[in-house]
């Protein structure tokens, strides 16, 4: 197996730009994953890694792999890294591309979704009630940068994702016979317990702007989770109350 011991090493610096840009991770068709509990759910849904970087004193934690290995020493991993604490190993994964027509019928479409952390937990979410799939719209933030990837903690390689315009989507829908609603206060917006949302797909608008009029105007209708006293909800929060009604 091969050892590296040099930050500057050429293999260990396409990690790092694979970490760092997007635009990289799309023109390579990689994306990067750390922590052997992510690396064993990778295996589990048959994902294959590309290449696999190991602490030199974690190796004995490595499954058998059919792909290049490389032992790293602390510092080397910190580099690969884009946290505090590194967990021991880091490996890259061929990047999916988005499915384009829909399947199913209940579906959570994002909108200009830009917080990583509300993207990781989204997914999350979406994988632990079993939708349909996840429809990216407007100017999502990249589910494969390393901090959605890991506020996913897996479901990233099971949940079902689409990209499309909101005219795309609205089309799919009406031919599918799937209601459209956006999730946002309008003076006809209807309480989400009102709502038979077995069969739809409910859309999340951006953290500070909500759901565009242009996509609003694509939907049959408006819903809302009503609340007491606060102004909001994290987007986060909003989309699982919404998609645990979908489940319900």
């Amino acid at each position: 197996m091969l050892t590296i011991t040099s930050r500057e090493n050429p293999q260990i610096k396409q990690v790092c730009g694979l970490l760092s840009a997007a635009k990289k991770r799309r023109k390579e068709g990689l994306f990067v994953c750390e922590g052997f509990t992510l690396l064993e759910e990778a295996l589990r849904r048959g994902l294959q890694p590309k290449a696999v970087y190991c602490l030199e004193s974690q190796a004995h934690r490595l499954p058998k792999l059919d792909c290049p290995c490389a032992l790293v020493n602390q510092s080397v991993l910190e580099k690969l890294s884009d946290v505090p604490a590194p967990q021991g190993v880091v490996f890259t994964l061929p990047l999916p591309q988005p499915e384009t027509t829909l399947s199913g019928s209940r579906f959570l479409a994002l909108d200009s979704l830009r917080d990583p952390g509300n993207m990781g937990t989204i997914l999350r979410t979406a994988d632990a009630f079993g939708l349909d799939g996840v429809i990216l719209l407007g100017d999502c933030v990249d589910v494969y940068s390393p901090k959605v990837v890991r506020s996913a903690m897996g479901s990233l390689f099971s949940t079902k994702l689409y990209a499309m315009t909101a005219a795309e989507l609205k089309s799919q829908l009406d031919g599918l016979n799937i209601p459209l609603y956006a999730a946002t206060l309008a003076d006809d917006s209807r309480p989400v317990t009102q709502l038979d949302l077995k069969r739809s797909c409910v859309i999340i608008g951006n953290e500070a702007h909500g759901v565009s009029p242009e996509t609003i105007a694509c939907c049959t209708g408006s819903v809302i989770v009503p609340i007491q006293s606060a102004e909001s909800l994290n987007a986060g929060v909003a989309a699982g109350i919404l998609m645990w009604e979908m489940r319900r």
